[in-house]
């Protein structure tokens, strides 16, 4: 793959935990898995054709896929983020409760703030400085991927910082660029469906760079979250206006300017990250309510889609590595990693 972005992909084996309605997402929990992924399955990369539905298939570098790796005794892992070593996300205990955790190889570190009950993390930078939300003790609604305050963990030392965006009912953070701006969404006071999920948009999203709070909204729209950003300070995110029928889309901010890239066809999209070469990554819902994970740079689209299953995308790093779920052909839950092969060259 080139630093020009995306070209394509080779793709193994993949398929979502999560379904969703265009009105919202329900999210399925099935067991666990724990083999690797080895096969190599070619698909498409489609380009966006402006005022018009035409799908344009282009070529496509490779990707060899491998379990991400399950947190020891869990019931479920769920990988968000991904650094040049370090993995971020959470895992779902088998008696109930999440907890956010880095892995670092083969070892695994819960990153669970003090007094919380339920946590997650999102994003994670090349320092090691992630990002995520958490439940207090006595929050009226807690679960998974639900927070009433942002939160960043630091895996150097230990330390977790709460975030909360001035004068909000509750608020989750989920991205973090190498320069420790964070993003994230936040709820009005007496906004109902609060605390937040990821499934569920906050008020508005948020920039965090070192305490100076900017209040990020779509134009037009009823809910805003923002999922990732870059260094550039592009971010990525999704947003959903309430009308007659309910719109969801995913989204770039960058300089200002927003910019819709719902994935073409789609009854919506989520995007959940984005590296420093301004990939994004999510997953959208085509018309058969099939859900296939998605990879976009400069107008073009990779759809991630192989043997009719579906795909989430969950993370991107900078050399282009993907971590996210699938389900296996039993049904069960599993993580993944992605990593980019490099081709030999042609004679």
């Amino acid at each position: 793959m080139s630093d020009s972005g995306i070209s394509g992909a080779k793709y193994g084996a993949l398929t979502l935990v999560c379904i969703r309605s265009v009105a919202r997402l329900s999210k399925l929990t099935k067991g666990l898995a724990g083999e690797r992924l080895k096969r190599k399955v070619k698909i498409g990369l489609v380009a966006a054709v402006a005022m018009a539905s035409t799908l344009v298939a282009v070529s496509s570098p490779d990707y060899f896929f491998t379990a991400a790796g399950n947190y020891p005794g869990a019931a479920q892992t769920f990988p968000n983020a991904i650094n040049p070593e370090q993995i971020a996300g959470y895992y779902l205990q088998p008696g109930g409760g999440t907890f956010g955790y880095v892995q670092t190889g083969r070892s695994f570190t819960t990153a669970q703030p003090s007094g919380s009950v339920d946590s997650y993390l999102f994003g994670i930078n090349g320092a090691g400085l992630a990002a995520g939300g958490y439940c207090a003790s006595g929050a009226s609604v807690c679960g998974n991927l639900y927070g009433n305050h942002g939160y960043t963990y630091d895996y150097r030392t230990g330390a977790t910082t709460t975030i909360d965006y001035p004068g909000a009912a509750t608020t989750v953070a989920y991205g973090i660029n190498h320069a420790g701006v964070i993003v994230g969404g936040f709820c009005d006071q007496g906004t109902n469906g609060c605390p937040l999920d990821l499934f569920l948009g906050s008020s508005h999203a948020f920039m965090d760079d070192n305490g100076v709070f900017t209040q990020l909204d779509f134009p037009g729209a009823n809910e805003t979250t923002a999922f990732g950003v870059n260094n550039a300070g592009t971010v990525a995110g999704t947003y959903e206006i309430n009308g007659t029928t309910t719109t969801v889309h995913a989204f770039i901010y960058k300089k200002g300017q927003y910019t819709d890239i719902n994935y073409p066809g789609a009854n919506w999209s989520e995007a959940q990250g984005i590296n420093d070469r301004g990939v994004v990554v999510g997953y959208y819902q085509d018309a058969n309510l099939v859900v296939y994970g998605f990879m976009y740079s400069r107008g073009q689209f990779a759809q991630i889609s192989v043997f009719g299953n579906s795909t989430a995308v969950s993370g991107i790093n900078d050399r282009n590595e993907l971590v996210g779920t699938w389900t296996n052909p039993k049904g069960m839950n599993a993580p993944f990693k992605a990593i980019v092969l490099i081709r030999a060259p042609q004679n």
